[in-house]
């Protein structure tokens, strides 16, 4: 802001240096105007005497021309030192301007210098060196830090999918959360579509509600206890990821890849799981409630324990799956479930505690 301000005084001071040599040329010469005399028209009598006055008129003519020019010059002179302590002052401010554009340039050197250290010791054998610098990085996750912004999402990710201490890795958690929501907000306004790459990183109970995860790979993440209520899962990738006691109320996972996913204990109230795949998942004492899972496929999963009460079982998959007789009471709870597909034994399992309820 410094540097503009004083860039636009630089220009000021040239404009008016050059306003004021414009005026100075163009100001009305100073003196007595030379007084023309034309006799009467009247009194000449012959040809003789007209080409004598043209003459005459000519010759005034060149001295009020000559007038001017030493008015002008006389003139300029009075102005010598205004003009002389104008350019000397703009002297002064391009200086000035030079050495605060000096003073960033070095201000962002020191900047980066501290930037690439922190990044370094990220990478320290010390847990403490490795916390400090951990504390550090998120500080570049300031507006005025903006130009780092970029840099810092892409460090604290990769350093998520490397092994820290608890503590350690818990701060870069915490960075991440701010990280990842600054980095999808500025290509939301571009209007592009950013994949994220999640895979194997150590997130345990990291926040990322209500965010657009469209596409994401979170193959092998370390997901438990995490907050992904209201967001957008749609066709996630997630091959045996560890998403044990998560929240995923409300979430979109349609069309989801989640083989071999640990769901247990998470919480899928009112979420979209249609057409998912949960095939050999575990999702012991999950809970469905609510949840809209048209066609969608749990076959071989572990379901026992898990809950179902008001869900849209409609085209829903579970051949092969393990269903105790608390999971095939809450179905019999939700909708649609005879358009479900079961193994014979357990259809038949339900028919009869069907009829037992009726």
């Amino acid at each position: 802001m410094l540097a503009m301000a004083t860039s636009r005084l630089v220009w000021i001071a040239i404009l008016l240096t050059l306003v004021l040599m414009f005026l100075v040329i163009l100001k009305p010469c100073r003196g007595q105007q030379p007084s023309i005399f034309l006799s009467n028209q009247s009194q000449l009598t012959d040809e003789q005497e007209l080409r004598n006055e043209k003459l005459r008129q000519e010759i005034l003519k060149l001295q009020l021309e000559n007038e001017k020019l030493k008015n002008f010059w006389g003139v300029l002179p009075s102005y010598g030192t205004f003009l002389t302590a104008l350019v000397a002052v703009t002297g002064v401010i391009v200086t000035i301007w030079k050495h605060i554009r000096q003073r960033e340039k070095d201000s962002l050197r020191r900047l980066d210098e501290r930037f690439t250290s922190t990044v370094a010791n990220l990478g320290s054998e010390k847990p403490s060196i490795q916390a400090s610098a951990a504390v550090s990085i998120i500080t570049f996750l300031r507006p005025e830090y903006d130009v780092f912004r970029n840099q810092v999402f892409m460090i604290l990710l990769a350093n998520l999918k490397v092994r820290h201490s608890d503590a350690v890795n818990k701060l870069l958690i915490e960075g991440f959360e701010k990280a990842v929501r600054m980095q999808l907000q500025v290509v939301k306004k571009k209007g592009e579509h950013f994949e994220l790459d999640l895979s194997s990183c150590n997130l345990y109970r990291v926040d990322l509600s209500g965010l657009d995860l469209s596409y994401a790979d979170l193959g092998f993440a370390k997901l438990r206890g995490a907050n992904l209520s209201d967001a957008d899962l749609y066709r996630v990738r997630g091959w045996k990821a560890n998403l044990e006691n998560a929240k995923l109320s409300r979430a979109n996972l349609e069309e989801a890849r989640l083989r071999k996913a640990q769901f247990k204990d998470a919480q899928f109230h009112k979420a979209r799981l249609v057409s998912v795949d949960l095939k050999e998942a575990r999702l012991a004492r999950a809970q469905f409630y609510q949840a809209q899972m048209q066609s969608a496929h749990l076959d071989k999963a572990n379901l026992n324990g898990a809950r179902f009460e008001q869900a849209d079982l409609n085209d829903t998959h579970f051949h092969g799956a393990s269903l105790n007789e608390q999971t095939l009471k809450s179905i019999l709870k939700a909708f649609n479930w005879q358009k479900a597909h079961f193994d014979d034994d357990v259809r038949a399992k339900l028919e009869v505690l069907a009829e037992g309820h009726s």
